[in-house]
């Protein structure tokens, strides 16, 4: 098997796979591979928001410790490898066509072929380079949900780790928070410590505490009045926290909430895997990672952020009403599968026009539908079609303003590796 054979092997499954109830079909698959998760440690990422800041994090920390970390991520941003990393290294292509090949062979002898997601596969690639690699740790975040995302075959984290929970992928995860909650702390392993991030509707905290209950499993939650922001600009977020100063790498000030939510996860493993205080406050400060309120340009100021849903969302709107000013220009494209409409309720009071796209997904929706829904708040929109196009639009709009692209990470991906370089 060669490069291209082995991304035609991955390419070959489809990104959801066949829908499941339980994790008996990626148990047979790692029966196959000699079960590689059971020889590693992992820190268990679950969520709606805030998955990919946290791990980044955790990593940055890790790896400043002096260990060999692996980071098992997704959606890819830049290419499919960034998904896979040890020490913030991409897996190299030599070992991923290895193990695909591995995993191919494995794959045949299950019985299950094409019921196999993409996910799946990526993942069991991932656990074989961190096997043999031998990494201390594996920073490992969930793909949808966690009680029935493959991810959770890990039987020990080191800890067990929620974000915010709110609505995302409700097909799949259910159509209400107590639903989707119970999706999200289905990863939460008996005696294993768990954190759930601060600021959750109270309906999913009260489902983490009554896991964490229930498997024996110690339980922290920050405690958002021991938080206090310094500073809050383009370039970072300063904070104090328990009487400790930080400095996020990535603006907002969401993303307090999330290194508060490191902090408490390192606190939860200081006798499983101690990390020092410096090197916490290290991966908290060089954390940074695309599409979370990137600065991509700076005349005219474009910010990229891959928000989808209502938090994501909200959070946005708070950055662009404290740090901008002028005429506000978004463009946006949107899948099919997300709360599309209610999310972009948060922004539309605070920007002027949007630029809608469409074609850097299958399931992207319609530029021109997504454009007239969005029209019903009142603000000036339009379906500019092409990413190309709208992208071209965007720059010469957000003269003398700010522009915004947001609504997917899959849109966010295409305008970093086909549009930005064109600036």
């Amino acid at each position: 098997m060669d490069v291209k054979q082995a991304f035609e092997f991955i390419d070959s499954f489809g990104k959801s796979g066949r829908p499941v109830s339980d994790l008996s079909r990626i148990k047979s698959l790692l029966n196959e591979l000699s079960n590689p998760q059971r020889s590693l440690k992992f820190i268990h990422v679950a969520g709606t928001n805030g998955k990919g800041s946290v791990c980044e994090m955790l990593t940055e920390a890790i790896c400043h410790e002096g260990l060999r970390v692996g980071t098992f991520t997704s959606p890819y941003i830049l290419e499919y490898c960034d998904r896979i990393r040890i020490n913030k290294q991409n897996i190299p292509t030599h070992y991923l066509v290895r193990y695909a090949e591995i995993v191919s062979e494995a794959v045949s002898r299950t019985g299950y072929g094409k019921d196999f997601s993409q996910f799946e596969i990526t993942m069991c690639i991932a656990l074989l380079y961190f096997r043999e690699r031998a990494c201390d740790v594996v920073v490992w975040e969930t793909g949808i949900g966690g009680k029935n995302d493959c991810t959770n075959v890990i039987e020990n984290p080191l800890v067990s780790i929620i974000c915010s929970v709110s609505f995302d992928h409700t097909a799949m995860l259910g159509n209400t928070i107590e639903e989707i909650a119970t999706q999200k702390c289905g990863i939460i392993k008996e005696g294993c410590p768990c954190v759930m991030s601060f600021g959750n509707d109270a309906k999913a905290q009260d489902i983490f505490i009554r896991t964490a209950i229930f498997r024996y499993s110690p339980a922290y939650i920050p405690n958002c009045t021991l938080l206090e922001i310094v500073s809050d600009t383009l370039d970072g977020c300063g904070f104090v926290y328990k009487g400790k100063e930080y400095r996020t790498a990535m603006c907002g000030i969401h993303q307090a909430a999330n290194a508060s939510t490191v902090i408490e996860a390192f606190h939860a493993m200081r006798y499983s895997l101690p990390i020092s205080q410096t090197s916490i406050e290290y991966g908290i400060s060089h954390a940074k990672i695309h599409a979370r309120a990137e600065v991509i340009n700076k005349e005219p100021l474009i910010i990229l952020d891959g928000g989808h849903n209502p938090n994501g969302f909200s959070a946005l709107s708070h950055l662009i009403r404290s740090k901008t000013s002028g005429k506000r220009t978004v463009l946006i494209g949107m899948l099919k599968d997300k709360e599309a409409i209610s999310a972009v309720s948060h922004i539309a009071s605070v920007c002027d026009t949007f630029i809608t796209v469409d074609g850097f997904h299958p399931n992207a929706i319609d530029s021109n539908e997504l454009a007239e829904e969005i029209g019903r708040f009142g603000v000036t929109s339009y379906a500019a079609g092409s990413v190309s196009q709208g992208f071209s639009d965007l720059i010469r709009l957000s003269e003398g303003g700010v522009g915004i692209i947001c609504g997917s990470l899959y849109l966010a991906s295409q305008i970093l590796t086909e549009q930005l370089p064109k600036l």
